[in-house]
């Protein structure tokens, strides 16, 4: 019988541990990064610049011009401590947070699939952590806030399987505040409505408002708060939301990825003495309007066809099937957004999960197996191309990894196991302890086929 709940066995402790040293490292070395370039103006990586810009916000009450901090104004609560330290020591304090988040991520992310009945097999478990090394050392040497968002999203995709009245607020109030630290979790809002779970809905919504409102009305004025709430949107939001604008086309998002290989658009750009040389690779040269309404109409069949993979009817989230599901949609958030890189791949740690429980599941056909080991062991080799592995590439060998987009073909991969994943339908839709699910007045019986073989 599966373990349930986070005690860990013994690999998972020599993990932890690993972590901790390895972040210890990490934290040295940015340090050392830091004060080595203070004295040159040029940018260093995300964290630092937020850094030399939120002084502004919050001793003088500058407005948003730009995207130099990309995140709302509650998101700079968390970051607003560590301003009281020098930028060395700040970067090395913010470097050393991660390690909590990184074993609070991978740890809930497990616990989730033994709740479901499930279990990763030691095997895959080490490619689990092979495939997700990468992001995570992306974003922490990046000093990017993927970790930030991504811990209280696992957490409250975890509490939802508690299934009572306080799991559902809680919830409900934790997914809630990784919207409001970055806005890609919404596609969890489309999720738990989809799924008619009202309750933790309802305290979702009233989370956005309590997180994106009211906290930060408390500590800066609600009309200073509403003032940077609304120049934020202007910069960050009404572009790509309303106008389909794409600003970048040398990440790893379907938009970002059709832009440079449909439009004369540079798929990077080398700046030798000082000179912009830029590179395509792009195949014909249509028109923005026409490139933003293709990526449209690709998000909006992934969108359809994931709903209908998931038409029915999901009386536990005890089960296989909402592991499986939240990890498709942690997956499309990612391939959504107008901005993705691969430090944002660390949301891919569900998918990853979800997988490595069909390649141990004895429950699993043998073919779902197969594929599932298949695309474990395709993101790990395609994950390690994104470090300087790729220098023997060339010199614009990472460039080659990244505009071929090695990261969103390794996530299509994950989500492809899981949509045909074998499983007998009363497998998938069993709650953890073996007790059958029964049909409910909200949708069909779970007997019924819902998962391809």
């Amino acid at each position: 019988m599966p373990r349930v709940g986070l005690k860990p066995p013994l690999p998972l402790i020599l993990g932890v541990v690993v972590v901790l040293i390895g972040v210890i490292v990490l934290a040295v070395q940015a340090h050392h990064k830091i004060e080595h370039n203070m004295g040159r103006h040029q940018h260093i990586d995300a964290f630092d610049s937020y850094m030399k810009v939120l002084p502004g916000f919050l001793y003088q009450n500058k407005p948003y011009t730009s995207d130099r901090f990309p995140l709302p104004p509650f998101a700079m609560l968390f970051v607003a401590p560590y301003t009281h330290l020098s930028r060395p020591d700040a970067q090395a304090a913010w470097v050393l947070t991660k390690a909590v988040m990184i074993v609070g991520i991978f740890m809930l992310a497990l616990s989730m699939v033994r709740r479901a009945g499930g279990d990763v097999p030691l095997p895959a478990l080490l490619l689990v952590c092979a495939g997700w090394f990468f992001p995570v050392i992306g974003d922490v040497q990046e000093g990017q806030m993927n970790l930030l968002m991504l811990l209280p999203l696992a957490a409250g995709l975890w509490m939802a399987q508690v299934e009572t009245g306080w799991g559902d607020a809680a919830a409900g109030l934790l997914v809630a505040m990784a919207i409001c630290i970055k806005v890609t979790p919404l596609a969890f809002v489309a999720f738990f409505v989809y799924r008619r779970r009202w309750r933790i809905t309802g305290w979702l919504v009233a989370g956005i408002g309590v997180w994106l409102f009211v906290v930060p009305a408390m500590v800066f004025s609600w009309r200073q708060n509403m003032a940077w709430l609304g120049q934020w949107a202007h910069i960050m939001l009404k572009p790509y939301l309303v106008h389909g604008a794409v600003k970048f086309s040398n990440g790893e998002s379907i938009p970002e990825f059709v832009k440079r290989l449909l439009s004369h658009s540079p798929a990077w750009v080398n700046k030798p003495h000082g000179l912009t040389e830029p590179h395509y690779i792009n195949i014909v040269n249509l028109s923005s309007g026409a490139v933003e309404w293709i990526s449209r109409g690709i998000l909006l069949i992934l969108a359809v066809g994931g709903a209908w993979w998931a038409r029915r009817s999901m009386p536990s989230f005890r089960c296989r099937r909402y592991v499986m599901e939240i990890a498709c949609v942690g997956a499309f958030m990612l391939w959504a957004s107008e901005r993705t890189w691969v430090p944002h791949y660390v949301t891919l740690i569900f998918a990853l999960m979800a997988v490595g429980m069909i390649a141990g599941d004895a429950e699993a056909s043998p073919a779902a197996r197969g594929r599932a080991w298949g695309a474990l062991g395709l993101t790990a080799f395609f994950m390690l191309w994104t470090s300087d592995i790729a220098k023997v590439l060339g010199h614009n060998g990472r460039h080659y990894v990244n505009v071929f987009d090695v990261v969103l073909w390794s996530s299509l991969a994950l989500v492809l196991a899981m949509m045909f994943s074998g499983y007998l339908p009363a497998v998938a839709d069993r709650a953890w302890g073996g007790k059958a699910m029964t049909p409910t007045a909200t949708g069909g019986n779970v007997g019924e086929a819902i998962h391809g073989s």
